[in-house]
């Protein structure tokens, strides 16, 4: 079984510039670290896809095998996999940033017994309600635990779709920083559940995301 340390925690630790002793160590992460380094500098000639480019999926394998050694089939594999996530998420940051303006922001109200609240601090036991752009996934952490996740197309509790798009409502029910993330990411691309983890995702990938924040005293 091979280590899959790299893509759970190594990652943060190479977005935050820290040391990651365990992969200095271990042939698996070493790989993925390289394989990681190798999709960044193929990022520009994805980006040729999107304008319409027919030699861009070339252009990414070159840029891919340039002084690499030849490596085992398997290992091969696993890079196609990762490179066509690469190329879903390119393309749907060019889908993304068409929509600018305050009007693709997503918009936030605290509810208390029913009514509307948008002047007073939020308190323990009021709702939050989040109403996001269609095709938006919207995430809320409390603290730094992922405590609901809305996805377009899929029916969870405090969840649901409306013609305004993603509508998420969550209890606030303890006293804490409650942190609203919306972004749209590919149907494969799911949140760990961990805030500084999936914050440092999103960047690592280039996704563009708002990110709000409710102090629940």
């Amino acid at each position: 079984m091979s280590c899959e340390r790299y893509w759970r925690e190594g990652i943060v630790l190479v977005e935050r510039g820290l040391d990651d002793p365990h992969r200095e160590g271990c042939e698996d992460c070493l790989r993925a670290h390289a394989s990681r380094q190798e999709l960044i500098d193929a990022l520009p000639a994805i980006g040729a896809g999107a304008t319409g480019d027919p030699f861009w999926q070339a252009q990414v394998w070159q840029r891919l095998r340039e002084d690499r050694p030849r490596a085992a089939a398997r290992w091969q594999r696993q890079l196609a996999g990762v490179l066509a996530v690469a190329c879903a998420i390119a393309l749907w940051i060019v889908l993304g940033r068409a929509r600018t303006g305050d009007d693709a922001r997503a918009t936030l109200e605290i509810i208390e017994r029913g009514v509307a609240m948008r002047s007073r601090a939020p308190q323990v036991d009021d709702l939050l309600r989040v109403t996001a752009r269609e095709g938006a996934d919207v995430w809320i952490y409390r603290a730094d635990r992922l405590v609901l996740a809305c996805r377009p197309r899929a029916a969870s509790p405090g969840c649901a779709a409306d013609r305004r798009g993603m509508v998420a409502e969550l209890l606030l029910s303890a006293p804490a920083t409650y942190r609203v993330f919306v972004v749209e990411v590919p149907p494969s691309f799911a949140p760990r559940g961990a805030l500084d983890a999936d914050r440092a995702t999103l960047e690592s990938a280039g996704l563009d995301y708002e990110e709000h924040r409710v102090s629940v005293r």
